[in-house]
């Protein structure tokens, strides 16, 4: 049997192993859905705590150099980002959203500036948002070197917290978005109070008809799992299902910093704590990386793995993973919110 065809092989014993999984983790998985909806909507009693910003800004700085190589520019990740981007284009980039008033649309943690860059090609004008300096930064450099944004379409970058109370008014002089996204993870830094105080934000910033686009990173990554369970290292094969992880776990976003905290939630919290707001209703939800490497491991499994196999994954995930129960089971969900 020759080297293609072991990689068949095993990316069909993968999906075999996934259906075989899933059977017995859906209970498990509804189960630790419902319980952070009841966090969801506890938070709408409370007034959101403003955490600081600092613990959080400095690993990211730290991580700007080396965000591209070790995930953007890796098959791995370009691969994930382009699932991304075909929903990004449904939502901003088609002609029934360019025939309306031009707005732009606001982008919640915009890392290096892909995205941003991404849509601008498009004619579509962003104004996208990052705590890091070192992000920011980053995306500007980026911005002047590139060569397919029209002139006039280019995105503006702003250093901007969103946990920050008067976040609408940064924002100023643009009061008013035609809709918001923020992907691959931007949210999981947020506590559940925060993700609240988000919410009725976005709620007000913009304009019915809009449309908010949000990848997060959620409480069961099958491929993570299946690869634990092969190592026999059961407690990270589950690590984001224990209940404790509703308040978080110390983790390291990018080598030779402090560990901050990082929150892993499912659909159905992001769900219950937008359209709480009675202000949005959920359009899709889909799952992202559902058979693909986590994104990080992006680096390592892009120099690992066989492109044709990783294109074949790819191709798997788009077929599976906007159906119930698979959107549960990813690196990230994608879910699709339209202002009412």
């Amino acid at each position: 049997m020759n080297d293609d065809s072991l990689q068949s092989v095993a990316a069909k014993s993968i999906i075999v192993a996934a259906a075989l999984l899933i059977i017995w983790m859906g209970k498990r998985c509804a189960f630790h859905s419902r319980s952070t909806d009841l966090i969801a909507s506890s938070s709408k009693s409370k007034s959101a705590p403003r955490t600081n910003a600092t613990a959080t800004e400095a690993p990211f700085d730290n991580l700007a150099d080396v965000y591209d190589s070790s995930f953007c520019h890796t098959t791995v990740g370009r691969l994930l980002r382009h699932q991304t981007w075909k929903d990004l284009d449904e939502a901003f980039a088609t002609s029934k959203f360019k025939s309306k008033p031009a707005a732009p649309i606001l982008e919640i943690g915009c890392g290096t500036g892909d995205d941003a860059l991404h849509l601008a090609s498009q004619h579509v004008y962003v104004l996208a948002t990052d705590y890091s300096k070192g992000m920011i930064r980053k995306a500007r450099k980026k911005c002047s070197s590139n060569t397919t944004v029209p002139r006039g379409c280019q995105p503006t970058f702003k250093k901007l917290d969103l946990r920050d109370s008067h976040y609408d008014v940064s924002l100023e002089p643009i009061h008013k978005f035609a809709g918001a996204y923020c992907n691959f993870g931007g949210l999981n830094n947020l506590s559940p109070e925060d993700i609240g105080h988000l919410a009725n934000e976005l709620s007000e910033l913009i304009y019915p008809g809009g449309k908010v686009v949000l990848v997060v990173m959620g409480r069961f990554c099958l491929f993570e799992t299946l690869y634990y369970l092969w190592k026999c290292n059961f407690k990270r094969a589950f690590r984001r299902l224990e209940r404790s992880q509703n308040a978080g776990i110390a983790a390291r976003v990018a080598p030779n910093t402090k560990k901050q905290t990082v929150y892993f939630y499912s659909p159905g919290f992001m769900e219950k704590t937008f359209t709480d707001t009675s202000q949005f209703c959920v359009i899709r939800k889909r799952a992202i990386g559902l058979t693909l490497p986590p994104s990080l491991w992006s680096r390592s499994s892009s120099k690992k793995m066989h492109p044709s196999l990783l294109s074949f994954l790819s191709w798997v995930d788009s077929m599976m993973s906007g159906y119930w129960p698979f959107f549960y089971f990813g690196d990230h969900f994608l879910i699709e919110f339209k202002r009412l």
